[in-house]
């Protein structure tokens, strides 16, 4: 059950990231730029390692972490061909038309999050219980943020001109956001002993 619940959370994440990364937005305090779905992903990636400690091994753990990538995989897919099918049946709709267009965002989110999560949650997986789990949320973000940001961007955008607001966002989003969610949310998904 609450494996189910953080599973359902990082869905919910993963799919207002795809939405959100249709607008390019202003990073405060940096003068960078970045796609809006960008502040969502530091803490997609953070949720992962929330996951490792659903399970009594780092195995399991590994498992439920991909299940929990596979679910937001297929949410997004979901997400991209709904919006598709209401692009047609509807008229015109300049707004809409570049929201149906998350099926770019999707796929490249998709073949980014293979690579950055996948790396993520092998790394956190065999970290677990050997550091402590901001060092983990911290240590594992400094290989899967630059993967998943070059990855994304040029497959979205076919460049790396928001590199900098993606690196800079996910890894203050981790930080800020995602090092007292995972040790809040620890305690909550543990597995009874």
């Amino acid at each position: 059950m609450r494996f189910g619940v953080l599973t359902g959370l990082y869905v919910g994440v993963v799919v207002m990231a795809q939405v959100g990364t249709n607008k390019i937005v202003d990073v405060p305090l940096t003068g960078l730029t970045a796609p809006g779905g960008t502040f969502l992903i530091g803490i997609a990636l953070s949720m992962i390692e929330i996951a490792h400690h659903t399970a009594r091994s780092r195995r399991e753990g590994f498992v439920n972490a991909e299940v929990m990538v596979a679910c937001g995989w297929v949410a997004s897919v979901i997400l991209a061909a709904y919006l598709a099918i209401l692009n047609v049946m509807s008229p015109d709709d300049a707004l809409f038309d570049r929201l149906a267009g998350t099926w770019r965002i999707v796929a490249a989110s998709l073949v980014a999050f293979a690579v950055s999560e996948t790396t993520d949650n092998s790394f956190g997986a065999w970290l677990r219980d050997r550091v402590h789990d901001a060092v983990r949320v911290v240590a594992t973000n400094a290989v899967s943020v630059p993967l998943d940001s070059v990855v994304f961007l040029l497959l979205a955008f076919g460049s790396l001109e928001f590199i900098e607001g993606q690196i800079v966002v996910k890894y203050a989003v981790s930080v800020v956001f995602g090092i007292p969610l995972v040790l809040g949310l620890r305690r909550f998904v543990q597995p009874a002993r």
